[in-house]
């Protein structure tokens, strides 16, 4: 996990910045998953993803269930991996060019190949595998250890710091949030760019696929891309703006490496 000695103050502006963009990068991934064809759920360890996991149990939706089930597999894994390879290179700057190497590869590997070629529960494993990833790799921002794979433990402590008068707390937990949000609020602006160019209409925010799958309505699984609903109300994660996007938010962060190993 890349930290940095509070009087290092550079070092500590990179490391809360690599903190941010994992957040940055979490909520454009959480976005882009509840809104393609194959998934139509977020793909982070969330409390809505737990609740499906006993609702899809309850109503008989094995297919769907083995998708909870990957998620939290993927998640666990990732974090696992995480901790093992945490101090795996000495230099500080080759360590933190490994560890957002290792969590980007699956979230470009997405669009650009396994919802081609895998059924949807082998990406949810994929996809949650680089969220627990990123919540042992990156989760420091200056004095603050911080769940950046999901949003839920940052509202939370916006209402602690609040209560304990800890205006820079609450100023660093509102940043997180709002990181959150701007990520997902980019493939919004890039999923409408994609439309206004031609490519397919999207309705964003409603999970379609995963809601008709447990409709009934989507039938057997069988790991096809499969849908009820006219094709065009889903949006295309290949279209080139928000592959752009994706591509962007994921290079920026190589320039803030800490420049130096940090305990």
């Amino acid at each position: 996990m890349l930290t940095a000695d509070s009087n290092d103050k550079k070092n500590s502006f990179k490391v809360a910045f690599l903190t941010t963009a994992s957040i940055f990068v979490m909520g454009y991934l959480n976005a882009m998953a509840l809104n393609t064809h194959d998934l139509g759920a977020m793909i982070s360890a969330q409390s809505g993803n737990v609740i499906w996991f006993g609702l899809n149990a309850a109503g008989g939706y094995w297919g769907a269930f083995l998708e909870n089930f990957m998620l939290f597999a993927g998640f666990i894994i990732g974090i696992f991996l995480a901790m093992v390879l945490s101090n795996r290179f000495k230099a500080g700057p080759t360590q933190a060019i490994f560890n957002w190497t290792l969590f980007i590869l699956p979230v470009i590997a997405y669009p650009l190949l396994l919802q081609y070629v895998v059924p949807p529960f082998v990406s949810f494993f994929v996809l949650a595998f680089a969220c627990g990833m990123a919540l042992r790799f990156f989760r420091n921002m200056y004095h603050l250890q911080v769940n950046n794979a999901m949003a839920t433990g940052s509202v939370m402590f916006l209402g602690v710091s609040l209560k304990d008068k800890k205006a820079f707390d609450f100023f660093l937990f509102f940043i997180l949030v709002l990181a959150f949000a701007a990520g997902a609020f980019l493939y919004g602006l890039l999923a409408n760019v994609d439309v206004n160019l031609g490519a397919e209409g999207t309705r964003l925010g409603l999970g379609y696929s995963y809601q008709g799958r447990l409709s009934g309505l989507r039938g057997s699984y069988t790991g096809e891309r499969m849908s009820v609903y006219p094709r065009e109300i889903y949006d295309n994660v290949s279209n080139l703006a928000r592959l752009i996007g994706l591509a962007a938010i994921c290079i920026i962060p190589y320039i803030f490496v800490p420049s130096k190993k940090k305990a």
